[in-house]
């Protein structure tokens, strides 16, 4: 099973763009960040350059009764590592080792790929700009993966095994961009051999020393920390709950990067220095150009500059670097989900229905629009970003003053409401005034992207659908279909994983019949309606589908619930 993969070293897009350079301070939005979304044995730090000058914000703590967290703590940084490796690819380029157009069969064992594989058609260049259109992660990583750990057996001669098998029919997305952990983490392997050295010390080799980043190290195998740095190595949690470190071998230049806050801020600060070594800042200038679309080497390259995210099982990271303006921010946590439990408290009578406004980041003006109901539930919708519902974490409405947190992406809106109005400030790293206004219907712009994406009558499948992939001993999963003012959309839970929701792509019902799929993670299930009430189907992602069957509830079911058991442990892949 791939459920995992949305998590499995997760580059994390923000559902809205932060804004860490407007009000709030580092230490300031540490403290906001760790008192709405984080508990007490997690932590967060912040980090800001500007003016030539960085500073620092931390709040709460590396573990369970451990110290507070601060600028030399360790956090895994996973998908950011990226960024890294395609830097490596352009000092390849640059010192004439390779070219951005060299095929990757080239750097392989000349004997691994068939003289029909569509692997000699692939370049470096497609690699790192995610437009190879190979799959998000190998069609064998499940093989003998520990749940907990589910990267640490990819060896080298596995990958070699899902290189030999990859056909035309597993490249659809060929030439678009389409996110590839393996695509990149190949990469980093095909450096291994270009350079002749293993990837870590590679990049402590090209990065690292000549950085100054001396707490950075790569985390293939267990007892690859340093013992001197494992007191300050923060420990990961998922929804409060504590997570193994994860350790990625054979597809390290995917996310196998473990940091520092304070020397993320100097790899971030030499993009802006000209004391930069002049190699490395011409390959980071090349790493930084838009080879394809708003893609670089491993970067991606908006209007408000550079930006990668990262998460491995237990910790989230975000990187973002302006050029034009000199400046940069990054966050660190240990910490994925909201601790605190879900909750509606108040009542929501005066404020329910939509309400919409523009969100201006100074770099891009945001159609947002608020959907809420009589019992609480506010739903927020993104109109310039497809209009995917993102459900808040916690509603509250008392004494005039109405809050919802939005966990997972670390946003929050608090306002007053007066008439038609509904007034307040979006936060998400600084802070930013919102206003809304009452719409007695649905948006036209929402119903439009909302009917593109899901098609039929809906109401007889409002609720949430809960079973397990596979049979009994499977992953636990939760459908949650929302049927709403003749429009509606749908999303997916997995709670052994993450307490994050994953949208559906598209959703159709025609009669009895359901299809549905989700693009981020390569998933489609198809079933049917019986008699009995229950959905009937298959989940299909990878090479082999799974029976799935779904039961349905009016609220969000635990694994206990369903199951009848107590609850298991937590599933990763």
């Amino acid at each position: 099973m791939k459920l995992g993969s949305k998590i499995l070293l997760l580059s994390l897009s923000p559902f809205l763009p932060a804004v860490p350079d407007l009000i709030a301070s580092p230490a300031s939005e540490a403290a906001a960040h760790h008192h709405d979304f984080q508990g007490e044995a997690e932590g967060i730090v912040v980090g800001r350059f500007a003016e030539g000058t960085t500073s620092f914000g931390e709040a709460g703590r590396l573990r369970a009764a451990g110290p507070a967290v601060d600028s030399d703590t360790l956090f895994e940084i996973g998908s950011i590592t990226k960024v890294f490796t395609g830097i490596l690819l352009a000092d390849a380029v640059l010192k004439g080792k390779a070219t951005l157009d060299d095929p990757v069969s080239k750097h392989l064992p000349a004997d691994l790929l068939h003289a029909g594989s569509p692997l000699h058609g692939i370049t470096l260049l497609d690699l790192a700009t995610h437009t190879s259109g190979l799959p998000r992660l190998p069609s064998n990583i499940e093989k003998g993966a520990d749940p907990k750990d589910p990267y640490a057996h990819y060896s080298v001669a596995r990958l070699h095994d899902c290189l030999r098998e990859i056909g035309e029919s597993d490249l659809q997305k060929r030439g678009e961009t389409s996110y590839s952990n393996l695509g990149m983490g190949l990469l980093g392997y095909l450096l291994e051999r270009i350079s002749e050295k293993p990837y870590e010390a590679l990049v402590r080799e090209t990065l690292f020393e000549p950085l100054g980043m001396g707490s950075s190290f790569v985390q293939r195998r267990p007892g690859d920390i340093p013992s001197s740095e494992t007191d300050r190595f923060a420990t990961g949690h998922s929804g409060g709950k504590e997570t193994p470190h994860w350790h990625i071998d054979a597809l390290c230049g995917a996310g196998a990067i473990v940091s520092s806050a304070k020397d993320l801020m100097a790899f971030a600060a030499a993009h802006l220095s000209p004391e930069t070594p002049g190699t490395l800042r011409e390959a980071m200038a090349l790493a930084a150009t838009p080879q394809r679309g708003a893609v670089g080497l491993g970067w991606f390259v908006g209007r408000e500059g550079l930006q990668h995210d990262g998460g491995t099982g237990g910790f989230r990271s975000e990187l973002r670097i302006s050029l034009a303006d000199k400046t940069a921010a990054a966050r660190l946590m240990n910490g994925t989900g909201s601790s605190a439990p879900s909750e509606s408290r108040g009542d929501f009578t005066a404020l329910t229905g939509y309400w919409q406004g523009v969100l201006d980041t100074g770099g891009a003006k945001l159609r947002l629009v608020l959907r809420i109901a009589q019992d609480g539930r506010v739903v927020l919708h993104s109109l310039d970003q497809g209009a995917v519902g993102m459900p808040a974490h916690q509603a509250i409405h008392e004494e005039g003053t109405f809050r919802a947190v939005f966990s997972a992406i670390g946003g929050s809106f608090e306002g007053r409401i007066d008439g038609g109005t509904l007034s307040g400030t979006w936060k998400q790293g600084g802070s930013l005034p919102l206003e809304l206004t009452r719409q007695e219907t649905m948006p036209e712009p929402m119903r439009e992207a909302l009917s593109k994406r899901a098609s039929g009558d809906l109401s007889p499948l409002h609720g949430y659908w809960s079973g397990f992939l596979g049979g009994k001993a499977g992953l636990f999963v939760v459908l949650e279909i929302e049927a709403f003012d003749g429009s509606g959309e749908a999303r997916l839970y997995s709670p052994d994983q993450t307490p994050e929701a994953m949208p559906v792509t598209k959703l159709s019902f025609d009669g009895s019949q359901l299809t549905l799929s989700l693009d981020s993670i390569q998933a489609a299930y198809a079933a049917e309606l019986d008699s009995d009430g229950k959905l009937s189907g298959g989940w299909k992602q990878g090479l082999l589908p799974l029976p799935l069957s779904l039961t349905k509830s009016p609220t969000m079911p635990k694994r206990e619930e369903t199951n009848g058991g107590p609850d298991r442990e937590r599933r990763t892949p």
